[in-house]
């Protein structure tokens, strides 16, 4: 990369030099666009998908093992993730612990 010095530079040839790198940062920037998009249609062209196929896709999250369980219903469990149903709120509230209802 050139060494410009900039403190020498008038202020016509600052402009100048700013009005270049803005045309050369557009510039890059399309040719990197165009490249992507020609890496995407041959990544598309190749996986038998459709792109808007490719683009509804949702990751599948895998089942979270549940963590907790109701003593008084097994039925009832709870991974420890979101919002605490209902009765390991009660549980809390009657003077349990989390631990107390470990599975």
């Amino acid at each position: 990369m050139a060494n410009i010095n900039l403190d020498s530079l008038s202020v016509a040839e600052l402009g100048k030099l700013k009005y270049n790198i803005e045309h050369a940062i557009s510039n890059r920037k399309q040719t990197e666009l165009l490249d992507v998009r020609r890496k995407l249609d041959e990544l598309v062209d190749n996986s038998g998908f459709t792109l808007q196929e490719i683009l509804e896709a949702k990751s599948v999250r895998k089942p979270v093992q549940p963590k907790y369980r109701n003593p008084e219903n097994s039925e009832n469990t709870w991974t420890g993730r979101g919002r605490r149903p209902i009765w390991v709120e009660q549980a809390l509230n009657a003077g349990k612990t989390l631990a107390d209802l470990l599975i």
